[in-house]
């Protein structure tokens, strides 16, 4: 039997024991918890800038966590995403919408929502099932490393303490139609900051005569099989200085900074309809490796809101 508790934010041994499920299901078949929704999980409830999150955990009879959903505040309304182990089985599926079902029933009635699939062939009639229709696609675009291609765009490496006020004004120029990286705030900025994975001298930033024009942040994965992928995790360029060539600047910028760090993969995550964005990915080798499409809820006066970071 299969108990689905819904709660406001977890405590300490709750939360746990979701990181620990989700650590051991991304190791088995890499399916993972959107970044978005690990950043407040992973904030303690304690913290200045801890985000509340609701959260719908799936355990069996033994006290084992077996499945989970959250759904995190993003601009304009909430972004759901879900786990559950073993995949694509009639009982894991049928604990997915009970997951999921749960989760809804306790957001307003009013608040958007974006749920993104994990290319699940079951995806589509669950969604509508949940009164979710279809919304944007998601391309995880990838190729090897190194790129035969340069570039002598001049960048520095972010400053914590000192660049976060400027890039939040960029970032969230840039993305003020994105459901999740749009309207950003210190707090979620530092949270990332704090993660694990942070490393300020690959978060790459372009100044146009002393003014922040764009910038390229990169992550870099844990190798698997001795193979590192960098991630080009975040880029953006002001719309004061669109037209210049600076996102394929600042994309080589990061991709030679990623194999300099050992990277022999590069990943990156676009949204389907920047046609402009992908065709530029594919002219530097960049090839889709799989897509995620997210179902949305929307209410008449607030429209559909975004998904992951692109």
């Amino acid at each position: 039997m299969t108990e689905v508790r819904v709660q406001r934010g977890l405590g300490p041994t709750d939360r746990d024991a979701v990181l620990s499920f989700l650590r051991g299901v991304d190791a088995l078949d890499g399916d993972t918890l959107d970044d978005h929704l690990q950043a407040d999980l992973q904030s303690t409830d304690d913290s200045a800038d801890a985000t509340p999150f609701t959260a719908a955990v799936a355990h069996d009879h033994s006290g084992r966590v077996v499945g989970y959903a959250q759904a995190s505040l993003a601009n304009g309304g909430h972004v759901v995403d879900s786990v559950v182990w073993p995949r694509d089985t009639d009982v894991s599926e049928l604990l997915r919408e009970q997951l999921l079902r749960s989760l809804l029933a306790e957001l307003p009635s009013r608040s958007s929502v974006t749920w993104w699939t994990h290319e699940s062939a079951r995806s589509t009639d669950l969604a509508r099932s949940l009164g979710l229709v279809p919304g944007r696609q998601l391309l995880q675009m990838r190729r090897p490393l190194p790129i035969e291609h340069t570039t002598d765009v001049v960048v520095r490496p972010f400053a914590p303490d000192h660049d976060e006020a400027e890039w939040l004004a960029v970032n969230n120029a840039a993305f003020a139609w994105h459901g999740e990286q749009g309207g950003w705030d210190l707090h979620r900025l530092h949270r990332r900051e704090r993660a694990p994975w942070f490393r300020p001298e690959g978060f790459l930033l372009h100044h146009v005569e002393g003014r922040l024009a764009g910038f390229c942040w990169t992550k870099l994965h844990p190798a698997h099989d001795h193979a590192m992928v960098g991630e080009i995790y975040v880029i953006a360029v002001h719309p004061d200085f669109h037209g210049r060539g600076l996102g394929r600047a600042l994309t080589l910028a990061g991709l030679q900074w990623l194999q300099q760090a050992g990277a022999t993969e590069a990943m990156l995550y676009v949204d389907a309809a920047n046609t402009a964005a992908v065709a530029m990915y594919d002219h530097l080798g960049f090839r889709v490796a799989h897509t995620n499409q997210s179902y949305v809820r929307t209410h008449p006066d607030l429209g559909a809101t975004g998904g992951s970071t692109a």
